[in-house]
This record gives structure tokens, C-alpha cells and sequence, in this order.
């Protein structure tokens, strides 16, 4: 006996009711607010390097400061003293997807 198809609803996304064009704005405008929180995060970190400050407590959060080596490759020189040939087939290849974000401006706004 065939056994009973279970309902199967898919979460509706919160952007469902969006078109194209406000699904741009509204991610340029999280864009936006990400820079600016950036941009606060580093003033923030800058300060606590120019104190000094190694570690600080607060009621929140404790941030600490640690200084390390970084190991980095220079591929320019690898893909020039081995070649090209050597360079790719020691290489891994994957898809990756970008999504650009622009402010548009003057002629370009949308009326």
C-alpha cells in the first residue's frame, strides 16, 4: 500500500516579496552599514594597539592582543622560477560566485 506523501513546505524567505531591483538596494544599503561597523571596529582595535593595551576586560567582552608569523607564498615568483605548466597542474580549481555591489549615481539613478 502506497504510503501517504508527508506535506512538504519550504521556509518562505524573507526577501520572497522583494523584486529584483529593492533586493539590490536593500543589499547595498547592508553593505553600506557593514562598512561603516567596520570601519568603527578597526578605529577601536587601532586605539587598543596605541595604548598598549595587551588585554582589557570588560563587562561584555575581553579582548586580547597576540602578535604571530604568517607563511605566505609568492606566487608571481613560484609561477616564474617553475612555470607555468608546473604552477597549474600542482594547483586546486574552484568555482567561485561574485555578487557586486554599486552605489549608482547621477544619469545612472533610478528616477
Amino acid at each position: 500500500m502506497p504510503k501517504a506523501a508527508a506535506n512538504s513546505t519550504s521556509p518562505v524567505s524573507l526577501f520572497h516579496n522583494l523584486s529584483a531591483g529593492e533586493l539590490a538596494d536593500q543589499l547595498g544599503h547592508a553593505k553600506a552599514e557593514l562598512a561603516e561597523a567596520k570601519a568603527r571596529e578597526d578605529a577601536l582595535r587601532a586605539e587598543l594597539i596605541a595604548r598598549g593595551i595587551t588585554e582589557a576586560e570588560g563587562v561584555l567582552f575581553r579582548a586580547s592582543l597576540s602578535e604571530s608569523t604568517r607563511w605566505t607564498l609568492d606566487s608571481a615568483r613560484i609561477r616564474e622560477e617553475m612555470g607555468e605548466l608546473w604552477c597549474t597542474s600542482h594547483s586546486r580549481v574552484s568555482s567561485v560566485v561574485t555578487l557586486r555591489v554599486t552605489a549608482r549615481t547621477g544619469s545612472r539613478q533610478a528616477a
